[in-house]
């Protein structure tokens, strides 16, 4: 299938389901305000999806600057997508359970999500405890994904492809470059990445995300120094940094983000990664890629659900998959 079928294609399914479980107005929590690009594509994904079918955003706030606030009981609370909960990265299941608890009488929907547990008992207790909300549907990012949540959640359970997939091209072509390069190779250095897994690329550029460099960290100084006042949990200064640091990101950091992550992959004409994001980017981007999986299969299982039949991707074959 070519690429422009297939976005179409992804968008649509994205579409026909969440239109009707979101309804007309929402906050968004669990935003990325730090500077893993693909997270930042995930939301810049959501607020396009929001904005495209007049869905009314009230709140953007992330697990450190959330204050809770009081919503009418016909706003849908979204949770932000992506691979963050399980077990890996445990404080965004640990603020999911807090947003539960707080917003016992509003719809709650999880955005595509990719939900990993190396404990299988921790798993089975905070499902069971996902489950005392009566209004909450669980978005799976793939099939693996979705099996596993629709024995607990049933017919709560979507399965959608990421939700980058809605960021329009116009976004995209205001900071694309002219295709000058031969090959990127994207490797994750990470808790997900598997050592060894990518040879030396005797062709073209080896890197993580570039945001992860501090050269690229002094361009965002202000991020930091915001984290900081919001860490130290001083009353009256840490609230209204919080208000700042969500206004800071909608309007300047996340669009750097993005515009960096575009900049990063236009000018090659092939892409490999072990990002999934890198992948998702490229593909955007109208680039020829392998994908090779990450630590546990995340990569893998998503190719196999909706990248398969793309003319332009290919999978590493020597990709681990979920046990």
């Amino acid at each position: 299938m070519d690429v422009q079928t297939k976005i179409l294609q992804l968008r649509n399914n994205i579409a026909q389901s969440l239109k009707m479980v979101i309804g007309r107005k929402c906050i968004l929590l669990d935003v990325p305000y730090y500077h893993n690009i693909g997270d930042v594509l995930i939301w810049k994904g959501e607020m396009s999806f929001l904005s495209e079918h007049h869905i009314q955003c009230l709140y953007n706030a992330s697990y450190e600057t959330c204050t809770f606030p009081e919503i009418a009981k016909d706003v849908t609370v979204l949770f932000n997508g992506g691979g963050n909960l399980g077990d890996i990265y445990p404080e965004h299941m640990d603020f999911l359970q807090k947003v539960l608890s707080r917003y016992l009488d509003n719809r709650i929907v999880i955005c595509p999500q990719t939900v990993y547990y190396e404990d299988k008992f921790r798993m089975d207790n905070d499902f069971k405890s996902l489950l005392q909300h009566k209004d909450l549907y669980f978005c799976a990012r793939d099939k693996f994904t979705f099996d596993m949540l629709a024995e607990y959640f049933g017919d709560r359970t979507l399965l959608l492809p990421d939700m980058a997939f809605c960021i329009p091209e116009v976004d995209l072509q205001k900071y694309t470059l002219e295709e000058t390069k031969t090959k990127l190779t994207i490797e994750r250095k990470d808790c997900e990445s598997l050592s060894g897994r990518v040879k030396s690329n005797e062709e073209g550029y080896v890197s993580d995300w570039p945001t992860f460099e501090h050269s690229f960290h002094r361009t965002t100084f202000l991020n930091k120094v915001l984290k900081r006042v919001s860490d130290a949990h001083i009353p009256y200064i840490s609230k209204h940094s919080n208000i700042f640091w969500n206004y800071y990101f909608v309007h300047y950091f996340a669009e750097a983000i993005f515009k960096e992550g575009v900049r990063f992959i236009s000018p090659y004409r092939e892409v490999e990664t072990t990002r999934l994001h890198g992948c998702i980017l490229s593909i955007l981007l109208g680039k020829k890629i392998t994908l090779i999986d990450n630590s546990y299969g995340k990569n893998g299982n998503f190719y196999n659900t909706w990248l398969s039949d793309l003319d332009n991707v290919t999978l590493n074959p020597k990709c681990r998959r979920f046990p």
